[in-house]
């Protein structure tokens, strides 16, 4: 057997700490936005689904469904404020079936630089050409929008990217859709549950909720941590994606646990704010505090906080050092990133209490002094 590779090993419920190989740590690289993975009242509502309806349905979508996996759709439309929603496996294939399902030959993807893999992954399984504009450049994204097609037209975006943590321009982007006749398509992974009023995502903090036609997300991050991914938006995409889309027709649904989980989650937000609230003074405090050390950060106010290093052997080092003074994040180096672009991605959650946030900043300092990268 291949040896394993050089990992930690998570030994309990992620939270605000967490046992890394044996040993409790402040958890700061987890996309645990809202705390909820291990939440009791949300772990005991996955658990309950499992006692009613066991592992899995073992049926495909078409064929059968539950009324949690219909509540949870009937909960993701009226969070999205759009027509209707669908449930997939992962927000990849989400992401592979609305690239492969709605465009094809002759058609044309206009993806961001930056998108999520998955989103890069379906354009290239697409039949449809894709054409890729600059990060947010939206200048770009308006000249390849006026060249001559006589195709459909699709834009897809992150609303938050995932390594930077900037938003989309979504109030300029629908325009620019509406200008030149394209379908516009925002991946909500890490906006939804973490940014806007009431957690409803990129569009809400920009004051577009309801003009967007289609949402991707997923319920593995602010949603409690559970398998699975959605689209929700306008009642025709998602027919055409229930009756053509390959990834949601030919694969077994996501499982009871995951569906009951996610949506007393997502309810839980619905009816109160406080995570919010606390993920985002959390937030706060930790950008001030690491910019106070003279550390290069990243993005504006989104939870994720990428510490910019640069060079990966000093990226990995500056990981190892603060794990072994107990604070997990992680070292994102190419190919995920560019070369010269390393960094750790520090991520806070509502989990969190004040002497956990001010704890890791002073390890971080401590260890990026050591590492040599700050004074």
């Amino acid at each position: 057997m291949r040896e394993r590779a050089n990992k930690p090993v998570v030994g309990g419920r992620v939270g605000a700490r967490t046992l890394l190989d044996g040993r409790p740590v402040i958890l700061l690289t987890a996309n645990n936005y809202l705390g909820l993975a291990g939440d009791p009242e949300v772990i005991e509502a996955a658990c309950a689904a499992a006692r009613d309806y066991g592992n899995g349905t073992t049926l495909n979508p078409p064929l059968a469904t539950t009324p949690l996996h219909e509540a949870l759709c009937d909960t993701l439309a009226e969070f999205h404020a759009t027509d209707a929603a669908l449930l997939f496996n992962s927000c990849t294939a989400a992401n592979v079936t609305v690239a492969c399902t709605l465009v094809g030959k002759g058609d044309v993807i206009f993806s961001d630089r930056l998108n999520h893999a998955s989103i890069i992954d379906g354009c290239r399984l697409s039949a449809a050409e894709t054409r890729i504009y600059n990060n947010r450049d939206l200048d770009h994204l308006e000249a390849l929008l006026k060249q001559p097609h006589d195709g459909a037209k699709l834009v897809i975006t992150d609303g938050i990217f995932s390594m930077e943590g900037d938003a989309a321009d979504l109030p300029r982007m629908i325009a620019l859709c509406r200008r030149h006749g394209a379908t516009l398509v925002v991946d909500e992974s890490h906006a939804a549950g973490v940014t806007g009023p009431g957690g409803r995502g990129t569009a809400a903090a920009q004051g577009c909720l309801g003009e967007v036609d289609l949402y991707t997300g997923t319920l593995s991050k602010a949603f409690g941590g559970f398998a699975g991914g959605y689209v929700a938006g306008r009642a025709d995409l998602i027919e055409k994606l229930h009756d053509h889309g390959r990834f949601w027709m030919f694969t077994t649904a996501i499982p009871p646990a995951s569906a009951g989980g996610a949506l007393a989650a997502i309810r839980r937000l619905m009816q109160d704010d406080a995570l919010m609230r606390q993920l985002a003074d959390n937030t706060e405090r930790l950008r001030k505090g690491l910019k106070a050390l003279g550390l290069t950060i990243l993005g504006h106010d989104h939870p994720i906080t990428p510490i910019l290093v640069g060079d990966e052997d000093k990226a990995r080092a500056f990981s190892a050092e603060l794990l072994k003074d107990g604070v997990y994040i992680g070292a994102i180096c190419f190919p995920i990133v560019p070369r010269g672009e390393a960094r750790l991605r520090a991520q806070p959650s509502a989990a969190h209490s004040t002497a956990d946030i001010d704890e890791a900043i002073a390890i971080i300092g401590a260890a990026a002094r050591r590492t040599g990268l700050i004074g």
